[in-house]
C-alpha cells in the first residue's frame, strides 16, 4: 500500500525527535540489571505530568483523536511491520517511554502532535503536548497483502492482548497480576512503564519487544517475541524481584467476559441465545490427560476455584463454540473471538491454576481472570526468571479424544428435588475435511463415568446418547454436509442426582471404553444451587 505524499516520512520524524537524547547501549540483561535496581529502591508512583484538557478528554473527544497510520513508526521502510501510538486522555492518563533499539542502541522517541488527527477537537492555546504516549499497537500483513491489520495492542497497566488470522479482539492478557480475587485484599496493578521496540529488518517475520515493569511492590524485566499469523505466537521471558510481599502472584494472567451461554439459568432478558469472549478452559496435565471446566456466570456469586497442577503441559482459555447460530452477533462477531493457549518453558513446575468467576450486569466489564501462582511463594528481593509461550488461535489442534461442546444443568420433569446435568462431546467439534474414511465410534461400547465429590449427594440415573445424526441435520450444505466432510460424532452424556442440602458440587464427567480407556477430555464443574 502505497503511504500519501507529505512533507516529511513518518520514520524521519520519530528519528528527528529522538536526536535530544544520546542513543543507549541497550540489551536485555541490561533491562533485568535496571529492574533489580529498581526493586532494591523504594517505589516511586508515575509523576502526575498530563494537562488538564488531555485528562478531562470525553469518550467521544478522545475517540475522535486519530493516529494516523501512514505516519506509523517503519511504515515507509518495507518490513513487515509498523507501529502506532496511543493518544493520553480520557481513561487513558498515564503515559508510558518509547525507545526504539537500532544495532543494539536504544533512542527514546518523544511524544509528536503530527502523528494524530485531532479531528473535531479544539485544543486550548498553550495546552502543553503529553509528554509520552498513552500505548502502542502494532500491524502487519495479516489477512491481506493489501492492508497492515493490527494484531497487537499493549495500553494500560500491563495489559496486552493479540489475534491471529481471521479473529476479532476478545481477552485479554497482563505481563502480572497480584492479589486478584482476594476477599478484602485491593489488587495491585503494575504498570509497563518502558518499551524498548526493536526495528525489524526487511526479512523478519517476528516483532520484538521489551518493557520494564514497576509497581509498589515488584519491579522486572520482560522480552516478548512475536510472530503473527494463523497462530500468533509470542514467548514471553520476565525477570521478577519483589520489593515487599504480596498474597499472590499471577503469572500469564487473563481477563476475559462471560455473561451468558447455554447453560445459564436464569439467562439475561437478551435477544442473543449466548455472550461471552470465552467459554472454557483447557488444562492439559504433565500426564497428557485433558481436563475441560466450561466457565458458568452464578448470578451475583463469586467464585474462586482453584486447580493445582504439577508440570503442566499447558492451559488455555478458550472460545469453544465458533456457531454464529449460538450468539446471532455480526457486530461484536463474538464467534469469532480469539483463543489463548499457555505453554510453560521455565518456572512453572509446581503451582495453583486461579479460577476467578465474578458477577456481571452485562457485557462491558470483564469478569473472569486465569492467572498461574508459582509454588513455593516467591520471595522479597530474590530475582525470579519465568519463560513461557502465548498461542493465540481460533481452536486447539484436534487431540483425537471426544472434547466437551456444551453443559446444560436443569431439572428432571415433576422431580423438583432432583438435577440433571446433560454433557455434550462431540469428535471433531465442526466438519473437517475427510482423510481417508473415518468412521463413528461405536456408541454402544461407550459409558460416562461421572463422579461428584459430596458423599450425602444420591447419584440417581446416568446415560448416553448418540446426538449424530440430528447434528448431522442441522449442519448446512455449505457448512460441510457433503461426501468429501467428515461429520461430527456428538453423544450426550447424562446425569441426574439429588443435591439435598447441598449448594456446591465439584463433579467430573469422562467417556470410556468397554476397557476403561478414557476416549474423552474430563469434564470438570462446579454445580452451585
Amino acid at each position: 500500500m502505497t503511504a500519501a505524499p507529505k512533507p516529511l516520512s513518518a520514520s524521519l520524524l520519530l528519528v528527528l525527535t529522538a536526536t535530544g537524547m544520546a542513543a543507549e547501549e541497550f540489551s536485555y540483561d541490561s533491562l533485568r540489571a535496571e529492574a533489580r535496581t529498581l526493586a532494591a529502591a523504594p517505589y516511586e508512583a508515575p509523576k502526575d505530568n498530563l494537562a488538564d484538557y488531555w485528562k478531562n478528554l470525553t469518550y467521544d473527544q478522545h475517540r475522535d483523536i486519530r493516529f494516523k497510520m501512514e505516519s506509523g513508526l517503519w511504515w515507509d521502510q518495507k518490513v513487515n511491520f509498523s507501529v502506532d501510538f496511543f493518544h493520553p486522555g480520557w481513561t487513558t492518563k498515564r503515559t508510558i517511554s518509547v525507545s526504539e533499539v537500532v544495532g543494539g542502541k536504544s533512542s527514546h522517541l518523544d511524544f509528536n502532535q503530527s502523528l494524530f488527527n485531532y479531528g473535531k477537537n479544539v485544543i486550548p492555546k498553550g495546552t502543553p503536548a503529553p509528554q509520552g504516549y498513552a500505548g502502542w499497537r502494532a500491524r502487519t500483513h495479516l489477512n491481506s497483502e493489501d492492508y497492515m491489520d493490527e494484531f497487537l495492542v499493549f495500553q494500560g497497566a500491563s495489559y496486552f492482548r493479540a489475534i491471529p488470522q481471521k479473529t476479532v479482539y476478545g481477552l485479554s492478557a497482563r505481563g502480572l497480576s497480584l492479589n486478584s480475587g482476594l476477599p478484602g485484599v485491593p489488587e495491585e496493578f503494575p504498570d509497563f512503564t518502558e518499551f524498548h521496540l526493536q526495528r525489524p529488518g526487511k526479512e523478519d517475520k517476528s516483532l520484538k519487544a521489551w518493557a520494564l515493569l514497576n509497581g509498589p511492590s515488584v519491579a522486572g524485566a520482560y522480552q516478548f517475541t512475536v510472530t503473527p499469523g494463523v497462530e500468533t505466537v509470542m514467548d514471553v521471558e520476565a525477570e521478577l524481584t519483589f520489593r515487599r510481599p504480596v498474597q499472590q502472584v499471577g503469572l500469564a494472567p487473563f481477563s476475559s467476559m462471560f455473561w451468558f451461554g447455554e447453560g445459564t439459568q436464569p439467562r439475561p432478558y437478551d435477544h442473543r441465545p449466548e455472550v461471552h469472549d470465552s467459554d472454557g478452559v483447557l488444562m492439559e496435565l504433565g500426564s497428557g490427560n485433558l481436563h475441560f471446566r466450561p466457565l458458568e456466570h452464578a448470578n451475583d456469586r463469586f467464585r474462586h476455584c482453584v486447580f493445582r497442577l504439577e508440570k503442566p503441559r499447558s492451559w488455555s482459555l478458550l472460545q469453544r463454540d465458533r456457531s454464529f447460530s449460538s450468539y446471532q452477533d455480526l457486530e461484536a462477531g463474538y464467534h469469532n473471538r480469539p483463543s489463548v493457549k499457555v505453554e510453560p518453558v521455565e518456572g512453572f513446575d509446581l503451582g495453583k491454576l486461579h479460577l476467578i468467576e465474578m458477577p456481571t450486569h452485562d457485557e462491558t466489564d470483564d469478569n473472569v481472570i486465569l492467572l498461574w501462582e508459582p509454588e513455593p511463594g516467591l520471595e522479597v528481593g530474590k530475582a525470579y526468571r519465568f519463560h513461557y509461550r502465548l498461542r493465540w488461535m481460533r481452536d486447539p489442534a484436534p487431540s483425537g479424544l471426544f472434547q466437551v461442546k456444551a453443559t446444560r444443568p436443569g431439572v428432571p420433569v415433576k422431580q423438583p428435588g432432583q438435577m440433571l446435568v446433560s454433557v455434550d462431546f462431540a469428535k471433531p467439534l465442526y466438519p473437517e475435511k475427510k482423510v481417508g474414511d473415518p468412521k463413528w465410534d461405536d456408541a454402544t461400547k461407550i459409558k460416562p463415568v461421572v463422579t461428584l465429590n459430596k458423599e450425602g449427594v444420591k447419584l440417581v440415573h446416568v446415560g448416553l446418547t448418540d446426538l449424530s445424526m440430528a447434528n448431522v441435520d442441522d449442519i448446512a450444505v455449505a457448512d460441510g454436509r457433503n461426501p468429501a466432510m467428515h461429520m461430527p460424532q456428538v453423544l450426550r452424556a447424562f446425569f441426574v442426582f439429588e443435591p439435598g442440602q447441598e449448594k456446591d458440587i465439584d463433579m467430573t464427567c469422562e467417556l470410556q471404553d468397554a476397557s476403561g480407556k478414557v476416549l474423552s477430555e474430563r469434564w470438570v464443574y462446579l454445580w452451585s444451587k
